[in-house]
């Protein structure tokens, strides 16, 4: 086929999944996107037919192709494309892995996404004549994910899964049983003085969750649910958010409650922070009883997550609890869960969690059926100024000492804890990451933080984890989604180089000069001293264990504003781009520009230990984003900006 000589395109669905129809439909969409003129057609076909034209999208069966060996081909993805002049095929190993072998294929085809949204998609204008294609492909991990988190409006998160699959990655995850909290953030507009609350109820939010679930069962995604909420939930209280609330429980209720300090009441008055009393049989048939119902109302789920309350220092001092660990309960309780899963045809998979109390493994309990289960390690505590160090050695875990537990920050002690874990538990299990939650915002430039991201995920095979899960904000593309790339396209292929990944994500989201960004990012990280700004502390306490005084931070920090004012005329004179995503690119970059001076010098002043200048300065860092957000909205969460760097100025 000649190039001038494209008058029409077919693409032929095979399988007869919903996933694998909008798969047909996103590769007509991109298509017709390319060359506007070209006729393409999009329809169903009952069998392959190699001597049609046409590009034809299946299973490997579908296509005669046998697929290579998977542990779990529900949940492990692998793709084959050879498409040559609009012929051929694109097979995956399930309905989801069609369309990530669809997005494959038009990225070898050259278009990018390189962030969520309209706007963030190049999408190059090309005949369709001369695509040739042919991609190999079974990424390094099974579970490459997101949790929501932080702030988000119904659009974000929509634009999100829409968003996900295109850059590789398989699984999302929505927290609670109605993500309530994470969208009254957004609602309420808690942190920007400068907008009013709006309307937002929780059948709203529930709405919002169908939705949600709907898109995520489009694109086959696999699909995470619940985990905080268990101890709350199936007695008649709901867990909509971590804020305290003044209920009246009555005592056919607290009696299952955890007993502290000779009380069985709300966790300081928090219901997703409450724990029960675990050794009470009839608490824990409640909860069981509860989980059954729920898969019965909804069997779309992929993977269950049973954790216990959320919080630490929070369990149960009875007679009956005091001499078992949190986490012999919790095994206890899934193991019930199991059996009841099983008896009424059950088959989703559950996952239970090694996070705060629960990093002591169990030393009574054991799963009597493993296949059914799934590991989720959540070092919460560690800090992210340095890589996993899978060097364990002279580590000596502390005895736990129940509602006296220090987390760890060092990521040796975390590792270690995991390796107790996966004595007690060899099966299939992956980690639940905080690098766009908190820590993002202690590197204003996304690079660093970045660096420590792809040296992670090449260490978790090493580790014994199959993948990542990162619980964060969905709004984490300020300046640039490089990160979120980087951790979709390292889960996808654990050699990718980061020095690769930067020069092609960055020509990719602000063309010819994206070099020249890459290192003014680059520069801007190691200016701004992450690991200053954390203290090397656990991240997510907001205490800060050393001196804020750094005088080699500070003389960093002191040459910011002359590293932005010289990059300047690079960014306004490609603002004007005739490409609209990267002129949107380089726009978030001026109003980056504008943040990155002023919180350059309130960070400054911190460690110069003037804390009054410094609360003055941050003051105005804080009213910019504010007034800033309506622009910024779908890439930088300004509650979660405000909320974890504030606590460093006051």
């Amino acid at each position: 086929m000649s190039e001038s000589s494209v008058k029409s395109v077919s693409v032929y669905a095979l399988d007869d999944s919903e996933t694998a129809a909008f798969a047909a439909e996103e590769l007509g969409k991109y298509l017709r996107m390319m060359q506007p003129e070209a006729q393409v057609v999009v329809a169903k076909a009952d069998s392959y037919q190699p001597v049609k034209e046409g590009i034809y999208l299946g299973l490997y069966g579908d296509l005669g192709l046998e697929a290579p060996a998977l542990d779990d081909p529900r949940l492990d993805d692998c793709i084959h494309t050879d498409v040559s002049k609009l012929n051929g095929m694109i097979a995956g190993s399930n309905p989801r892995s069609i369309l990530l072998g669809v997005y494959r294929f038009l990225e070898e085809a050259g278009c990018r996404w390189v962030r969520q949204g309209k706007d963030g998609e190049c999408i190059p204008q090309r005949s369709l004549a001369d695509i040739s294609v042919q991609v190999d492909e079974t990424p390094s991990y099974r579970y490459r994910g997101c949790c929501i988190e932080g702030a988000v409006s119904y659009e974000n998160m929509i634009e999100n899964i829409d968003w996900m699959p295109k850059v590789g990655f398989n699984s999302y995850f929505l927290e609670f049983m109605t993500p309530y909290t994470f969208f009254e953030r957004w609602y309420s507009h808690l942190n920007n003085k400068y907008k009013e609350p709006e309307e937002l109820t929780v059948e709203m939010v529930q709405d919002f969750k169908h939705d949600m679930e709907r898109e995520i069962t489009r694109r086959g995604l696999i699909y995470h649910a619940v985990g905080h909420g268990w101890t709350c939930e199936p007695f008649g209280i709901p867990g909509l958010s971590w804020n305290p609330e003044e209920l009246e429980i009555s005592a056919e209720v607290s009696q299952y409650f955890a007993e502290i300090d000779g009380e069985r009441a709300l966790f300081r008055g928090v219901p997703l922070n409450t724990n029960l009393c675990y050794s009470n049989p009839a608490a824990r048939k409640i909860v069981v009883d509860y989980a059954v119902k729920y898969m019965q109302d909804n069997p779309h789920i992929t993977v269950l997550h049973i954790w216990l309350a959320d919080g630490y220092n929070n369990h149960c001092e009875c007679a009956d609890c005091q001499d078992t660990l949190p986490s012999d309960f919790l095994i206890m309780l899934v193991n019930e869960m199991d059996e009841a899963f099983t008896e009424h045809g059950i088959d989703t998979k559950i996952s239970f969690i090694a996070y705060l109390d629960l990093m002591w493994a169990p030393q009574r309990e054991q799963l009597r059926n493993s296949d059914r289960f799934v590991l989720l390690f959540a070092p919460i505590s560690r800090t992210y100024s340095e890589s996993y160090d899978i060097d364990t050695s002279g580590i000596t875990l502390p005895a736990y000492e129940r509602n006296k537990v220090e987390m760890p920050s060092d990521i040796r002690e975390n590792l270690a804890f995991l390796e107790t874990w996966r004595e007690f538990f060899d099966g299939d299990a992956f980690t639940y990451e905080y690098y766009f939650m908190w820590d993002c915002y202690f590197d204003p430039a996304y690079y660093e933080a970045a660096k420590i991201l792809n040296e992670d995920v090449k260490k978790l095979k090493l580790i014994g984890l199959n993948g990542i899960v990162s619980d964060q904000t969905q709004r984490s593309f300020f300046p640039t989604g490089f990160g979120m790339y980087v951790m979709a396209r390292t889960l996808w292929d654990e050699d990718a180089k980061f020095d690769d990944l930067a020069r092609y994500y960055f020509e990719a989201a602000f063309g010819a000069e994206g070099e020249a960004c890459r290192e003014y990012m680059a520069t801007l990280s190691r200016l701004f001293d992450p690991s200053a700004i954390r203290g090397d502390i656990s991240t997510w306490s907001g205490k800060s264990t050393e001196s804020d005084v750094n005088t080699e931070a500070a003389e960093k920090l002191g040459r910011i504003p002359q590293v932005v004012s010289e990059f300047r005329p690079v960014i306004e004179r490609n603002r004007t781009s005739n490409d609209a995503c990267r002129a949107r690119s380089w726009e978030i970059l001026a109003y980056h520009a504008d943040i990155a001076m002023a919180l350059s010098k309130a960070l400054k002043a911190r460690t110069e230990g003037d804390a009054a200048s410094a609360s003055t300065l941050w003051d105005q860092v804080e009213d910019m984003v504010q007034k800033s957000e309506d622009e910024l909205q779908p890439v930088l969460d300004v509650f979660e900006f405000v909320r974890t760097l504030g606590r460093k100025f006051k």
